[in-house]
């Protein structure tokens, strides 16, 4: 009740001085306790944007921070350039024509035909159809090798990043680049495949063969012509891709076999493009085969299956198959982990939304109280005074005004 922290110098004996000292001194105490608790839950409440920084995060330190702060996660990359091959990785399927018994060396030596006692028609499949497989088998090395080499300079290629990609947009850039890369690979082929078929046809050149012309000399003359060969009422001098169905033949050049979706033409190649492999998916075709071409019950002959997965029919062309470089499929699969840890980001800066913590808080508080006494010191006692003294006033007031009415009721009672 005693207690002034407003005491005057020298102090005062004056009861009323002494009193505003005391008023003062409680007013204060409670102005600052109650301006400490506004500040305390101001300081606690309030929601602060604040940035921070995480040197050299590991990759689940970064995933974290993204999962929470992804709209203003930044982590600036040390290493900005970052080669294909360590972050990517390509596999493929060809068509399983490729890997089958039908484009190996022991299957195309099994149409020479094993009866040398006759004379086989030049246009019998046991003849001349070895000439198509082996085609089938270099179109298989070729693709293989066309996508090989592509890969490998596709892969050579470098991923720029300056900062860490997120890993939804890195997956479909990735995504967009092999694509690009697949498009680019398949149109390239086909049209080095279509210039040179082209090439070959206005240049008219003549099969080693003898499939688009025929060497013609007369007994009475020394020289020779070609003429043009007919192919079911086409002939190769009007068009490159004149084509009958591969057959075996008698020695009266009887059909005894038709082979279906196999085709000979002016050109192996054209042919091919145009011959399917159904009869090579059908188990009795294939033995109808070996019983013509008397291939041994050792030679593994089994069909193609054709309950597989694939993206081709039974019946898709040759050139239906190359126009998609064989392949079955891709299986593209690359390593978000392997790219972050080739970024090397120096460090991760973020912003987030945060209440100050209680270091922050205290630390504040203090800093305020030096301020809040100060001011209390001023502006409290010249307030009490400036209050007591009113309040005086008015009291002084009454009491005048009171006195007055008293003598103005005495003097009515002396009259009356």
């Amino acid at each position: 009740m005693t207690l002034n922290l407003f005491q005057s110098v020298p102090p005062s004996v004056n009861e009323h001085d002494l009193k505003n000292e005391r008023i003062s001194t409680r007013l204060s105490i409670l102005l600052l306790a109650l301006s400490l608790i506004i500040l305390l839950l101001y300081n606690s409440l309030i929601i602060v944007i604040k940035t921070d920084n995480l040197a050299k995060p590991t990759f689940e330190q970064y995933k974290k921070l993204y999962s929470k702060y992804f709209t203003t996660l930044t982590c600036p990359c040390n290493n900005s350039i970052i080669s294909y091959e360590t972050i990517l990785n390509i596999n493929y399927t060809l068509h399983q024509a490729c890997t089958s018994t039908f484009v190996i060396q022991q299957w195309i030596n099994y149409h020479i035909y094993s009866n040398t006692s006759n004379v086989v028609n030049a246009d019998d499949f046991r003849s001349s159809g070895k000439f198509a497989f082996q085609a089938l088998n270099s179109s298989c090395e070729l693709v293989n090798r066309t996508i090989v080499d592509n890969l490998s300079q596709f892969l050579s290629n470098q991923y720029v990043s300056t900062t860490v990609t997120p890993e939804n947009l890195f997956q479909s850039q990735i995504q967009t680049s092999v694509r690009q890369f697949n498009s680019s690979i398949i149109n390239n082929f086909v049209r080095l495949l279509d210039l040179i078929k082209n090439t070959t046809q206005i240049n008219g050149l003549h099969s080693a063969l003898m499939t688009n012309y025929d060497l013609e000399i007369p007994s009475n003359s020394i020289r020779g012509y070609y003429t043009s060969r007919n192919y079911t009422k086409c002939r190769c001098h009007t068009s490159p891709t004149c084509m009958e169905p591969f057959s075996i033949y008698n020695s009266a050049k009887e059909v005894l076999f038709r082979i279906p979706g196999l085709y000979r033409g002016c050109y192996i190649i054209e042919a091919l493009l145009q011959s399917s492999l159904e009869c090579f998916y059908d188990q009795i075709c294939i033995n109808n085969l070996r019983l013509y071409l008397n291939i041994s019950s050792t030679m593994n002959m089994t069909a193609l299956d054709s309950s597989s997965k694939t993206r081709y029919s039974v019946k898709s062309t040759i050139k239906e198959l190359l126009d998609q470089l064989m392949i079955e499929e891709w299986n593209p699969s690359w390593s978000y982990e392997n790219y972050y840890n080739e970024c090397q980001p120096i460090e991760c800066t973020y912003i987030h939304e945060t209440k100050n913590g209680i270091v922050y808080i205290i630390t504040a508080l203090f800093g305020l109280v030096g301020g809040l006494i100060t001011v209390l010191k001023i502006v409290v006692p010249l307030l009490v005074k400036f209050l007591r003294r009113k309040k005086e006033l008015e009291t002084s007031e009454n009491s005048k005004r009171n006195l007055s009415i008293g003598d103005h009721h005495r003097g009515m009672r002396v009259k009356m």
